[in-house]
């Protein structure tokens, strides 16, 4: 008997696919194209560059459409179809594959949304100075549903748009960005102008000084006759010697603290007689961390000889510490982030520099780029702990570095992006006969400071960087009496300048050379 056939039935194969990977992929069943990982259906900005529709042919001819336009046709491998040039708005994919007379043809649809457009983002302009020390407000408007954000803010509504309130003027500017519902991101940065006080008229203390009442209370007398408005403390001094008993841990470890002074105490007298406290950090002349690096074997903290060995020059007997290492930046940082924690107004680096000579002697460990560029890093990265924290930042600098960057590495218009105010060391006593066509620099000391700090104020004009120059009062290459301090004041305020800072070793000074006019300057 002969046996009965079982009849063949044809079943058509769809294949279809599924986003993997960012890649839209068509797979063996018979489910519609998914884009996963993308919210609501559709691409942003970012995963519209990276987004392409891929179709698995299997030797069958295949056709992509996007909107009745055909995109990519093929019979072999796999089709690939960027997706980067869809405009913003709805598209409709059509993935057909034709498999035959017997098989048939399937079709598959996906509609997607593309949306690469930020978000409207507006901000208010800031009109005049702020107060470093003081609270400040951005307000703005954004698109519906965006979600505006601003590190070191808070962003709250007001009306049909934000204000941002920060506890101080952020470092480097404001940055706020808003992400719309799919993830597009608009970004602004609004810098407020800051203003610090350049009506500053300030002496220098060392610990020792302050802890000497014989030397002190003086001080103190030309604050009281309104003389000075202002007093600059020593925080580390070009020995190393962190003046009060800190808590900075490597200061501890390196037995650097010093009892000259508590500073909680010494700012707070100050503050109550109106007076603002500036204390100074010598940043990199530093012979307590430099002699305990290279006894610890932690030589790459100190600027070195070719060899190896530690570079000295000079007056210098004791090595500069390195200002490419993080720990030596670290530790003048954390330093200057207690001081303001501690009263002080603010923070001065002395010393914020290489040594003197030759470039091509010194090696420095982990430098990237110049030297230059890694001074005004360090600025940067200081000024953006201590802005929060309500405080200004200073540097004192090379007369001649206005002019002359490379043998300090002292960039005053690069350095002035991240400093409040610089103070160029401009004792008469320092610049040689001839600069500045000044034969004679103590004779002529009103025409040495008038005609150099022309130079100071070009190289931070366009910034929020104010100038107060360093002056002498003090018989160095010279008699300094009160008419020849007066000499300096004069060149000073002949560009302006308000401001100024005296300088004295011995920390003694000749109140008569200044005026009884000074205006607050907290």
């Amino acid at each position: 008997m002969p046996r009965l056939l079982r009849p063949v039935v044809l079943v058509p194969v769809v294949t279809v696919g599924a986003l993997i990977a960012g890649t839209l992929a068509l797979v063996p069943d018979a489910s519609p194209l998914v884009l996963q990982g993308i919210h609501t259906s559709a691409l942003n900005s970012i995963t519209l560059q990276t987004t392409s529709l891929r179709v698995d042919t299997e030797g069958n001819p295949t056709t992509v459409t996007i909107d009745s336009t055909t995109i990519a046709e093929g019979s072999r491998g796999v089709l690939t179809v960027p997706l980067k040039t869809l405009a913003d708005g709805t598209h409709l994919i059509v993935v057909t594959v034709d498999r035959g007379f017997l098989r048939g043809a399937a079709t598959t649809e996906r509609t997607i949304l593309v949306d690469a457009t930020p978000p409207a983002l507006t901000l208010q302009p800031v009109t005049g100075p702020v107060r470093i020390t003081r609270p400040v407000a951005l307000r703005g408007a954004a698109e519906a549903g965006a979600i505006v954000t601003s590190v070191g803010g808070e962003v709250t509504a007001e009306g049909s748009g934000f204000v941002i309130h920060y506890p101080s003027p952020p470092a480097g500017g404001a940055v706020v960005v808003a992400i719309d519902p799919v993830g597009n991101r608009a970004q602004q940065v609004v810098r407020f102008r800051t203003r610090y006080p350049d009506n500053i008229r300030a002496v220098h203390l060392t610990g020792r000084a302050w802890a000497y009442d014989k030397l002190r209370n003086p001080v103190l007398e030309l604050g009281r006759q309104g003389r000075i408005n202002a007093v600059q403390l020593d925080i580390k001094d070009e020995d190393g010697i962190v003046n009060y008993p800190t808590k900075v841990p490597l200061a501890r470890t390196i037995g650097a603290q010093a009892r000259f002074f508590d500073a909680k105490q010494a700012t707070a007298a100050l503050h109550r007689r109106g007076l603002r406290v500036i204390g100074r950090i010598v940043a990199f002349n530093d012979p307590k961390l430099s002699n305990w690096a290279m006894a610890h074997g932690k030589k790459d903290w100190v600027i070195q000889n070719p060899d190896g060995s530690k570079y000295l020059y000079g007056y210098n007997k004791t090595g500069f510490t390195n200002f490419a290492s993080p720990q030596v930046r670290s530790y003048n940082e954390d330093l200057a982030v207690e001081a303001i924690k501690l009263g002080f107004d603010d923070v001065v680096y002395d010393y914020v520099r290489r040594p003197d000579g030759p470039i091509k002697k010194m090696r420095f460990p982990g430098l990237k780029g110049e030297p230059e560029d890694a001074i005004v890093s360090f600025l940067a990265e200081t000024q953006a702990k201590i802005r929060p924290l309500g405080g200004s930042l200073g540097a004192a600098a090379f007369a001649q570095a206005s002019t002359r960057p490379k043998p300090t590495a002292q960039n005053i218009r690069k350095m002035a992006r991240y400093l409040d105010v610089v103070i160029p060391m401009n004792y008469p006593s320092h610049w040689n006969p001839g600069e500045y066509g000044v034969a004679d620099p103590y004779k002529g000391a009103y025409e040495i400071v008038r005609r150099s700090l022309v130079d100071w104020r070009k190289q931070v004009a366009g910034t929020d960087c104010v100038v107060v120059p360093w002056l002498q009062d003090e018989d160095f290459r010279g008699d300094y009496t009160p008419a020849k301090v007066r000499e300096q004041i004069m060149g000073t305020r002949a560009n302006g300048i308000p401001g100024w800072l005296m300088w004295s070793s011995r920390a003694r000074y000749q109140g008569e050379a200044y005026s009884p006019d000074a205006t607050p300057a907290l």
